[in-house]
């Protein structure tokens, strides 16, 4: 089984730390752990690597958040994936900073990016990681999501990447319940 990480964000330096880019932060720290680099295609950025489980790619949009959607189906067929293949990592503003959730399949969504993906696709059948950004009620949400995160908020994600970036390189579709119950109890 192969693995196709899409990491969500959006493209720029002034994105950089936002909270609506934690997909573009944990693919960065997976890709320099690992002592990868990224490549790029007109549409996105990628690298690649092998793992027990199968080959991971992991891609970066250079879309705009709100139409990562355009990346498909033509991804698909650029590294022979198909849907059951995808995890979409993204922000979540109803978890808390620090806590994820990873899920099998979902439902439509109202976070723009998977939107975009489902409409593209047809389907919300495709596997999804939510990093929890927190929240502000005293903020409207867009302001919210692309507001920077502070130095002690960053430390907290760095622990949550390190920890995410081994976690999620074998993940199967063997192990995926001990991954979700492993994932989904942790709390940086």
């Amino acid at each position: 089984m192969g693995l196709l990480i899409l990491g969500l964000g959006n493209p720029g330096i002034e994105f950089s730390l936002t909270r609506h880019n934690v997909g573009f932060s944990l693919l960065d720290k997976i890709v320099s752990k690992n002592g990868l680099f990224l490549k790029r295609k007109k549409k996105y950025e990628y690298s690649e690597l092998r793992m027990v489980s199968g080959r991971v790619i992991l891609v970066k949009p250079l879309t705009y958040m709100n139409l990562s959607g355009s990346l498909f189906p033509s991804i698909f067929s650029d590294f022979y994936m198909c849907i059951k293949n995808l995890l979409v990592v993204l922000d979540n503003v109803d978890l808390p900073l620090g806590k994820c959730r990873l899920k099998e399949r979902g439902g439509m969504s109202t976070h723009n990016g998977l939107k975009s993906i489902s409409n593209v696709l047809g389907s919300s059948n495709y596997s999804r990681l939510y990093i929890g950004v927190g929240s502000n009620v005293m903020c409207d949400i867009k302001n919210f999501v692309l507001s920077k995160f502070c130095k002690d908020e960053i430390d907290r994600l760095e622990k949550l990447y390190d920890f995410l970036s081994d976690e999620l390189l074998d993940i199967s579709e063997a192990n995926f319940k001990n991954k979700v119950q492993k994932i989904n109890s942790s709390n940086f």
